[in-house]
């Protein structure tokens, strides 16, 4: 995974990572027609995915957890 903060496409904030993944192909069309229909930015639905996945795994929101 890479996690380096390099700007992608012009866009790049303070603190931010960009992260790569190898997702099926009908997984990935599925997910952005449910988030077209919704009206919602897949990215947006992604980090709170992940921030929901923290909080659950760890007890803690993000940023709060104990690092290993």
């Amino acid at each position: 995974m890479n996690t380096e903060n390099k700007k992608s496409g012009g866009q790049h904030r303070a603190g931010m990572v960009q992260m790569k993944t190898w997702l099926p192909n009908e997984l990935k069309n599925d997910f952005a027609s449910l988030c077209a229909v919704q009206r919602l930015c897949a990215s947006v639905v992604l980090r709170s995915l992940l921030a929901a996945y923290v909080f659950h795994a760890s007890g803690a929101p993000h940023g709060k957890t104990e690092q290993r």
